[in-house]
């Protein structure tokens, strides 16, 4: 990268701020405000929009011309919404879950990386890479199926543990006791894939225990359908496709 340059993560929401701690002892990187663009410098090589969907082209808009390199970190957003921004324009999505204040290894984050031509892949690749070994070009139709697989994999089960967390709480007993649970989980994943590694009553169809945790969420309408919903596609799924062992 060319001395002199910085690179401005503009916006201050989770990922935006963590962007920021990563790149911090690689580069150059100004924290920018997405409302005021008050400290954005002049000198900027590039610009990483990290705001909400919604905000991306109109902040891309109010910084046209200005940058030689603009990207957006979102992944459901295509690259197109940065055209005629910049010359060099694509996106830097980091895939993974981010909370201000929680401390994490960068290293482990895999960066999906888009551009309209081969220099921005290149540059945005280069510029990933001082954070995470895992850097994989993808473009905006894959991208946004990984952001699809991404709810239900990190969203839709985090819901899952908040009614758990619910559950326990009623009987004067903490989500925590549920970690070497879920850490199992997901450790299962790194040597058998989601069907090999599918436990519970479901899986056995034991439909004593299914109708004593549907009883059990009699009081919980919106947690029993889930309950309902979920069990019924894991024993469909086992008799379509005889994944499960």
């Amino acid at each position: 990268m060319e001395k002199n340059k910085k690179i401005a993560i503009i916006g201050k929401g989770n990922v935006g701020t963590h962007l920021v701690n990563a790149l911090a002892e690689k580069v150059e990187v100004i924290s920018v405000d997405s409302r005021s663009l008050a400290n954005f410098p002049s000198d900027c090589i590039l610009a990483i929009i990290s705001v909400s969907d919604r905000a991306i082209m109109e902040v891309a808009e109010s910084i046209a011309g200005k940058v030689p390199f603009i990207a957006h970190t979102s992944g459901s957003i295509g690259i197109e919404s940065l055209k005629g921004t910049a010359p060099n324009y694509g996106v830097f999505y980091p895939l993974q879950t981010f909370t201000k204040g929680n401390s994490m290894s960068y290293s482990d984050i895999p960066f999906f990386i888009e551009g309209n031509n081969r220099q921005t892949v290149a540059f945005l690749s280069e510029i990933a890479r001082k954070i995470s070994p895992t850097v994989i070009e993808a473009d905006s139709e894959k991208r946004k199926h990984l952001h699809l697989a991404s709810v239900f994999a990190c969203n839709f089960s985090n819901h899952l543990a908040y009614i758990a967390d619910n559950i326990l709480r009623e009987k004067n007993m903490d989500v925590s006791l549920l970690l070497p649970l879920l850490r199992r989980t997901v450790e299962k994943l790194q040597s058998l894939t989601p069907a090999e590694a599918q436990t519970g009553p479901a899986v056995r169809e034991d439909y004593p225990v299914i109708n004593s945790h549907l009883e059990m969420l009699s009081d919980k309408p919106e947690a029993k359908e889930i309950y309902q919903l979920l069990t019924s596609d894991i024993i469909n799924t086992k008799h379509k496709r005889n994944l499960y062992l």
